[in-house]
């Protein structure tokens, strides 16, 4: 017979066993055919009562095995009361209530999973191997990951002082914090912070590493410090010319009227220097408190080309350098900070005079264009006025053309500082183009000459719906 059958059958054969001594005894001894029917029953009633009794228990073991390997199968029929209320009804109740909790701690994690896919820094799951075993969208992309395949933490980030922390921390279960810079990319920093974790998968200690990348500040702490150490020498310079004129002057030249008048000319020449320093420091500052905030000023361009070419002119014929200006027959209104537009203008035309005034002519040129060209980067396709000023002396090796706008950098330092250069020019033009969210386009070919070109948005219609006002009706040449 089937196992389960012949099961069912010994615990049914059971009680009656116990009771059949008790009954042949009695058979015994009052004898007689009643004795045996008597018996007869007794010995089927029992069967009867523990098959019904055996049967019930095996379905209700095999209905909690299915139960304990996670089937939700259909409560079997024929339970008796007592086996109803004390067994199965608490048993339906505790599967409800792990079932609740499974579907809770499910969404759980599907809800921190997309946290972590969603995370904008770099995240990898990391084994006691030093393996990555997972990593969210973000690290995937920044580290070329093409599957979920483990890959080995050094091909990632080959840092000792990240393995060291990654093994102080599965060794401790506490938290650590590193700093730390990817291979092959010496300007990228990440600050990493490693958490000790139960790997979701394997079941065994890991760890969680969260990498937030502060090159920016890096680099803005470098640029700082720079900042600082260029303005120091800058003014360092200057100063001490002017202390060795003054100790000159009450010693040695105390009463020689010729050396006098030099070192009073070399004083004076020092202190500008410093004077127009400590002035294109201030005006870099507070353009860069304004960036934030856009200029709603209506500036007429003509006019500060015009203010401009007048105030360098007599700059210009010291340096036999001829001013050429060419202007369209109207020019749109600007939505600009007439001071920062003049400043901007006047650092490149006083620049192309003082460096490339050796062709001998300088052009500033104005013009609108609907859609602008792929050189106004971020302003190309839109409308665009173009203020470019142009020379024709010895132009700039291509080396240098992606760092002009630094702080205190310079091609030739001894010719700027000679030429009275502060090397903050083009800096300040740069932050005002970012506050006019303009865009800058250098071009220079050595011995060709240079053109700088300040691209400044223009809107299609005015405030209010109309057309935006023009100025001026005829070119202008000088």
């Amino acid at each position: 017979p089937h196992p389960t059958s012949a099961r069912i059958l010994r615990r049914a054969l059971r009680p009656a066993l116990v009771g059949l001594p008790a009954l042949l005894m009695a058979a015994a001894l009052g004898g007689g055919s009643g004795a045996g029917l008597g018996l007869v029953a007794l010995v089927g009633a029992a069967l009867v009562s523990g098959w019904r009794r055996a049967r019930q228990e095996t379905e209700l073991a095999a209905w909690l095995a299915e139960l304990a390997r996670g089937r939700r199968s259909p409560r079997p029929e024929g339970f008796d009361d007592w086996t109803d209320r004390h067994i199965a009804a608490p048993v339906l109740q505790l599967v409800r209530v792990h079932a609740r909790e499974r579907r809770r701690r499910r969404d759980l994690q599907a809800a921190l999973a997309d946290i972590v896919e969603a995370f904008p820094d770099p995240v990898l799951f990391v084994d006691p191997e030093f393996r990555v075993v997972h990593a969210n969208s973000t690290a995937r992309r920044r580290f070329e990951l093409a599957d979920e395949r483990p890959v080995a933490l050094f091909l990632l980030l080959r840092d000792p002082a990240l393995s060291g922390a990654i093994a102080a921390v599965l060794r401790e279960r506490t938290a650590q914090t590193v700093d730390v810079a990817p291979p092959g990319d010496p300007l990228r920093r990440y600050h990493a912070r490693i958490a000790p974790l139960v790997l979701p998968d394997a079941g065994a200690r890991g760890v969680i590493l969260v990498l937030r990348e502060i090159s920016e500040q890096v680099a803005i702490e470098r640029m700082r410090s720079d900042f600082v150490a260029n303005a120091s020498h800058e003014l360092r310079t200057p100063l001490a010319s002017v202390l060795a004129a003054i100790e000159t002057l009450r010693g040695p030249a105390r009463d020689d009227a010729a050396a006098r008048e030099d070192f009073l000319a070399l004083m004076e020449r020092e202190v500008r220097r410093m004077v127009r320093l400590v002035d294109d420091l201030l005006s870099l500052s507070r353009i860069e408190a304004t960036v934030p905030q856009p200029p709603t000023e209506r500036v007429d361009p003509r006019a500060v080309v015009q203010r401009v070419v007048e105030e360098l002119r007599p700059l210009a014929e010291r340096a036999g350098v001829a001013l050429e200006v060419r202007l369209p027959p109207r020019l749109p209104v600007l939505l600009a900070d007439a001071e920062q537009l003049h400043q901007l203008l006047a650092n490149l035309v006083d620049n192309a005079i003082k460096y490339g005034g050796e062709g001998g002519r300088v052009e500033v040129v104005a013009q609108v264009h609907p859609r602008a060209p792929a050189e106004a980067g971020p302003l190309a396709g839109r409308p665009a006025l173009a203020l470019a000023v142009r020379d024709h002396g010895p132009g700039i090796a291509a080396e240098h053309l992606p760092r002009l706008t630094e702080r205190f950098y310079r091609v030739d330092k001894a010719r700027s500082r000679e030429a009275g250069g502060t090397g903050l020019g083009l800096a300040i033009v740069k932050h005002v183009l970012r506050r006019h969210q303009g865009h800058l386009a250098i071009d220079s070919t050595p011995g060709r000459g240079s053109r700088f070109c300040a691209w400044l948005p223009l809107a299609d219609r005015g405030a209010g719906g109309e057309e935006a006002p023009t100025t001026g009706d005829d070119a202008a040449t000088s």
